[in-house]
C-alpha cells in the first residue's frame, strides 16, 4: 500500500514552493523532510541522491478543484512507512524558507491556536482559548460541567470536577487558589471549552501563538509549543 502526504496552502508560495517547483522528500525519524531543489540542479546526481537515502522528488502544481485550490504539494511511497508515519496520524509542520519539515503527534495531545475575541461594549480584540470537539466528552469535560483554571507563566491547567461536588465549595476553592471557575458548553452538539481575559494573558499566551493540549481524564494542561518536543532540530540553514 502507497501511502499520500498532501499539503494544499498559500504559505507554500511564501516558502518558495509554487508551481513547477522540484521537491525531494527524504524520511526522516517519525517524519520526513521536503528540501526545494530550485538552484544548480544535476537532475541525475540529484536523483541517485535521493534513492540512496530512501526519498523521492515530486513537483509542486496548482490545485483548482471544488475542494482544494492554490499551490500544492503530494508525496506518495513507501519512504513515508520508512519515516515511521501511518494513515491517519496527526503532523505538525515547521517551515523556513526552502524546506519543511514534518512530524507526528503521538499520544494525548492535540495542537490548538490562541484565537481572538472582542471585548464586550468596546470591542477591544484580546486572545481567547476555545476547546472544541467530542474528545472533551471522552475525558470527563461533558457540557455543563464545572471546571476550575489555573494560570502560570507558560501554562493554563483545566481541571474538571464532579457534578457531585457541592457548587459552593468550588466556588470557595476557585477563589481560595485564584483559579477562574468556569462551565462547559456547547457548540453544535459538542462540548466548547471558552477561556479569555487575564488567565489567557497571566500565562504569557498571545493572539496567534500556538500550543499543545496534553489531556487525561479530568485534566488539560495547554502549554506554549516548544518544537524540540516533537523531535525538530534547531533552525538551519536550509543550503547546508
Amino acid at each position: 500500500m502507497v501511502s499520500i502526504l498532501k499539503s494544499s496552502t498559500h504559505w507554500l508560495t511564501e516558502m518558495g514552493f509554487v508551481n513547477s517547483t522540484l521537491v525531494q522528500s527524504l524520511p526522516e525519524q517519525n517524519g520526513l523532510v521536503f528540501n526545494l531543489c530550485d538552484k544548480n540542479i544535476n537532475y541525475s546526481e540529484l536523483y541517485n541522491e535521493t534513492k540512496e537515502k530512501g526519498g523521492t522528488l515530486n513537483r509542486a502544481y496548482i490545485s483548482n478543484t471544488r475542494t482544494i485550490k492554490g499551490p500544492t504539494f503530494v508525496t506518495t511511497g513507501q519512504h513515508i512507512y520508512k519515516s515511521g508515519l501511518e494513515f491517519g496520524d496527526a503532523l505538525i509542520a515547521k517551515y523556513e524558507y526552502g524546506r519543511i519539515r514534518v512530524r507526528k503527534v503521538s499520544g494525548n495531545v492535540r495542537l490548538i491556536n490562541v484565537a481572538r475575541t472582542k471585548k464586550p461594549y468596546t470591542g477591544e480584540p484580546i486572545p481567547a482559548v476555545f476547546l472544541l470537539g467530542d474528545w472533551l466528552n471522552d475525558i470527563g469535560f461533558t457540557p455543563d460541567t464545572l471546571m476550575t483554571a489555573a494560570s502560570e507563566p507558560g501554562c493554563i491547567t483545566f481541571t474538571a470536577h464532579n457534578k457531585a461536588v457541592i457548587y459552593s465549595d468550588i466556588v470557595k476553592y476557585a477563589r481560595q487558589n485564584k483559579m477562574k471557575l468556569i462551565q462547559v458548553s456547547t457548540k453544535d452538539g459538542a462540548p466548547l471549552i471558552t477561556l479569555t481575559g487575564n488567565c489567557v494573558g497571566n500565562a504569557g499566551f498571545s493572539l496567534g501563538d500556538i500550543f499543545s493540549a496534553n489531556y487525561e481524564y479530568g485534566v488539560i494542561k495547554l502549554q506554549k509549543l516548544d518544537p524540540r518536543r516533537f523531535g525538530f532540530p534547531e533552525a538551519e540553514n536550509p543550503g547546508n
